[in-house]
C-alpha cells in the first residue's frame, strides 16, 4: 500500500509559535512521525483544542475520518499507508521505546503543562497564544485558562509537590531517557517513531526563551541540543532558516499561537 493511492491526510493541531515544529509536545510528536515516514499531509491551525474528537490536539481527518490521540493515528497510519519507521526494531528496542513514551508523555507532558503554562517564566512567553481572543476579554480567557491547567495538574498529582521535587523528578525522566539514547539518532543511523516523542518533549523545552532548571540541565547534557538541532535541521529545514541568532538558548520566531 503506498501513499500516492491515499488523500492527503489534514492534521489539526496548535498554530505554531517559536521556530519549533509546535510548543504542544504531542502536536510535535505527531508531525515529526509524518515527516519520518514521508506521509503526506495539510495543518489546519486550530488554537481551540476542544474542536477535537477528544477534545484534545492534535488529530487528524483521514478521507473524512477523525482520528485523535497520536498512538492511535499513528497506529492507524502504519496500517493504511504500509509505512513503519519501527519496522527494523527488535523487541528490546520496542520496549524500550515504549518506556521511554510511557516516561515523556505520561509524566514529563504534565511537568511541561506546569512550566510552560503556569510557572510565570513560562507564561511570560506562552501568552501570545491568546492574541485571536478580543482584548478587552483576553485577560480573563488567560486566567480562566491558567486555573484549569491547574486543576488538572492538581487532579493528576503533578502539583500536590514542590516546586524543587516537580523539577527533580522531571531531570529524573531526562536521566533516564539520555541513558538509553544513542546517537546519532536515539536507536542508531536513522530516526524511528521514538525520535518524534523524544524531539517532541525536547523541542519544547531546550529550543524555546522559556527557561528553567530542566532545560539548563539538559544543555549541560554532552549532544542533548545538537541531537535536537540535528531533528529540526533534517526534519523542518523551513524552521532552521527563521532562527534568529540566539543569546543563551532559542527565541521566539513569528508570533503565532500555540499551547
Amino acid at each position: 500500500m503506498t501513499n500516492a493511492v491515499h488523500q492527503t491526510i489534514k492534521l489539526f493541531q496548535f498554530p505554531r509559535m517559536f521556530a519549533i515544529p509546535n510548543l504542544s509536545p504531542f502536536c510535535c510528536k505527531l508531525e515529526t512521525w509524518l515527516r519520518i515516514a514521508r506521509i503526506p499531509y495539510e495543518i489546519i491551525d486550530t488554537p481551540d483544542p476542544r474542536k477535537g474528537p477528544k477534545g484534545k490536539l492534535p488529530f487528524i481527518e483521514d478521507a473524512g475520518r477523525r482520528i485523535a490521540d497520536t498512538s492511535v493515528i499513528v497506529d492507524h497510519l502504519i496500517t493504511t499507508r504500509g509505512v513503519d519507521p519501527d519496522a527494523h526494531l527488535d523487541a528490546q528496542q520496542r520496549a524500550i521505546a515504549l518506556l521511554v513514551q510511557r516516561t515523556l508523555e505520561e509524566h514529563y507532558a504534565f511537568v511541561l503543562a506546569y512550566t510552560h503554562l503556569v510557572r510565570d517564566e513560562g507564561v511570560q512567553h506562552t501568552r501570545a497564544r491568546f492574541e485571536s481572543v478580543p482584548a478587552i476579554v483576553r485577560p480573563m480567557v488567560a486566567d480562566f485558562v491558567r486555573t484549569r491547567v491547574k486543576k488538572l495538574l492538581w487532579y493528576q498529582g503533578v502539583l500536590r509537590h514542590s516546586h524543587e521535587n516537580i523539577i527533580e523528578s522531571a531531570i529524573r525522566d531526562w536521566r533516564a531517557v539520555l541513558t538509553v539514547m544513542g546517537s546519532p539518532f536515539f536507536f542508531g543511523d536513522e530516526p524511528t517513531g521514538v525520535d518524534a516523542i523524544v524531539f517532541g518533549a525536547l523541542a519544547t523545552t531546550v529550543l524555546t526563551p522559556i527557561t528553567s532548571p530542566i532545560r539548563d540541565f539538559l544543555s549541560s547534557q554532552p549532544g542533548c541540543l545538537a541531537y535536537a538541532e540535528r531533528m529540526r535541521t533534517r526534519f523542518f529545514p523551513e524552521l532552521v532558516a527563521v532562527v534568529p541568532a540566539r543569546e543563551g538558548g532559542a527565541v521566539a520566531a513569528g508570533t503565532s499561537l500555540a499551547a
